[in-house]
């Protein structure tokens, strides 16, 4: 049983049903339980278009949370200095690099999405021994060491498969779509063996780890850790084990057509709990002015440090790359590499040898008060209108996605989709794919002004194959026959295995009178689809006006 009875005041932070729901993760078994059963039903009900907002409204204050605990106090910013100035520095260094850098960026993408489910797992771990440690729960020795490799593995096996080849996305609650970055896996070999053997050395720890327990501890006095492992399996292990092994259960989260939205759901009880954890040891410190303040503050920091970089680094500003190609997923994988880092700071180097060596601990006697010297005190002012107005823009930018795009491409009412498109052009957040589908949309109604328009905006925020080759087809049906070459040269420049490209250009310049120019790109088509008996037909007619 217990080693020293705790006290019931020190059982729980906020009492028995929260820290359960919020800090345990059973909130997200008794969704998960709903899901499995009325999944589809949820989704079409609209839970689909909440889950931005959602994540507005939890995921973001969960970053602003780290950024108020070593930011917002100017000793707290001395005692970090070498994560809040130095390691910040080596990562906005990277984040610009990276931006015009499809390497770099892929680096830095490769170990945010490595990360992720090691920051996920450890709050899950240091949250039980939290728990067990209040209970007054002997947790030295083997006990420890099960419990802590109960964890780990989970997080090993989710690394092995990662790096063994698989989707990023399958196994990770992050939206990753691999445009303009890439993840790269370190190719592990063997993980058909190495898997299954960590998989059973997880199952065997997590017993193992139960059983002692049981032997120190009343069931519920280990409850909470109990939770926290079922958390942890059910947002990685048992859907990792399923996936694999590519077990078909029927039910809908676990299955592969909506992992992402399932995700989500995950992420959004991350950023539950850790809100939940950090307002705890906020409620301590002496700037404490209550949970309402403090939440609205981290909302304002969080969602600041994900929108200013995006609009500095909008491709009509300083950067290359829009925000759904590259600029997104990148702004991502800094800001949460950064989170990750300052929050190893906060709750891994507190004491210690490695602690008085990386942070600058203060004499509490002769530490600097949190007051701003006097000709700093615009900053704080100034950090939260900036706030303020990334979270106006954040919102807005959810509101067009769900009423100006989806709901108006449901109702087929394109220039309310161009209206909105409009504004996200303001803002850095212009897309060259919606770009590219609203000028087919416009280009099958005739509408030839409104596709031209849309289609080289796309080409201007990133030209892509596809629309070059659909701008040519528009300049040839206008009999535009030198832009529309100049389309199709630019779409076998960017991929050179295109056959309709090949065969399209070919036409232009037989239209230009260029029959040699002609020759060349059937020919090209030939080799590409030789079955097609027309680009044989135009290849010979090539050839004999060919001098």
């Amino acid at each position: 049983m217990t080693t020293a009875a705790a006290a019931p005041s020190k059982r729980w932070l906020y009492g028995m049903a929260p820290d359960l729901l919020i800090g345990c993760g059973l909130w997200y078994a008794l969704a998960f339980a709903v899901l499995a059963v009325a999944g589809t039903w949820v989704r079409t009900a609209g839970m689909q278009t909440l889950i931005p907002f959602l994540l507005l409204a939890f995921s973001s204050p969960h970053y602003g949370a780290t950024l108020l605990r070593v930011y917002e106090q100017r000793e707290e910013r001395q005692s970090y200095a070498v994560f809040t100035i130095f390691a910040t520095a080596i990562l906005a260094t990277l984040y610009v690099v990276g931006i015009h850098s499809a390497a770099v960026g892929s680096i830095v993408l490769t170990v945010y999405l490595t990360w992720s489910p090691w920051h996920y797992t450890g709050q899950n771990y240091g949250i039980g021994v939290m728990f067990l440690r209040r209970r007054g729960v002997d947790l030295e020795g083997n006990a420890k060491r099960l419990v802590y490799a109960s964890f780990i593995l989970s997080y090993v096996m989710v690394f092995l498969a990662l790096h063994g080849g698989a989707r990023a996305d399958d196994y990770i609650p992050v939206a990753y779509d691999p445009v303009g970055y890439h993840f790269l896996p370190l190719g592990l070999p063997y993980t058909s063996v190495t898997l299954p053997a960590v998989g059973l050395a997880y199952v065997a720890a997590t017993v193992g780890a139960v059983v002692l327990l049981l032997r120190r501890a009343s069931l519920r006095d280990i409850a909470p850790a109990g939770a926290l492992a079922l958390t942890q399996a059910l947002w990685f292990s048992l859907p990792l084990i399923l996936r694999h092994w590519k077990i078909d259960t029927g039910i809908e989260p676990w299955g592969d057509r909506f992992g992402t939205y399932y995700f989500m759901w995950i992420g959004i009880g991350h950023a539950f709990q850790y809100l939940w954890i950090t307002s705890y040891y906020a409620r301590a410190r002496p700037n404490w002015t209550g949970q309402f303040p403090y939440y609205i503050k981290a909302l304002l920091a969080g969602t600041a440090i994900w929108t200013i970089p995006t609009l500095i680094f909008a491709p009509d500003v300083l950067g290359r790359l829009p925000f759904d190609a590259g600029l997104g997923i990148l702004t991502a994988s800094a800001v949460n590499i950064h989170h990750f880092v300052l929050d190893g700071a906060i709750w891994k180097l507190r004491d210690g040898r490695v602690a008085r060596i990386l942070l600058q601990k203060r004499d509490p006697t002769t530490a600097a008060t949190s007051t701003a010297p006097e000709g700093r005190r615009w900053i704080a002012p100034s950090v939260w209108v900036l706030g303020a107005i990334s979270v106006a823009i954040t919102f807005g930018v959810k509101w067009e996605r769900e009423v100006g795009i989806r709901r108006a491409i449901a109702a087929g009412n394109l220039r309310r989709v161009e209206t909105s498109l409009d504004r996200f052009a303001w803002i850095g957040r212009d897309s060259p794919g919606l770009r590219g589908l609203l000028g087919k949309a416009y280009a099958d109604k005739g509408i030839d002004a409104l596709a031209r328009r849309n289609y080289e905006r796309s080409i201007e925020l990133h030209p892509r194959a596809p629309v070059w080759l659909m701008l040519g087809v528009l300049h040839a049906r206008d009999e535009r026959w030198a832009d529309a070459a100049d389309a199709f040269e630019s779409s076998v420049a960017i991929v050179a295995d295109n056959e309709q490209a090949y065969f399209q250009l070919g036409l232009a310049r037989l239209e230009l009178g260029q029959p040699e120019a002609a020759r060349l790109a059937f020919e090209r088509a030939v080799a590409l689809n030789p079955d097609r008996g027309i680009n044989r037909t135009l290849l010979e007619r090539a050839k004999s006006l060919s001098p």
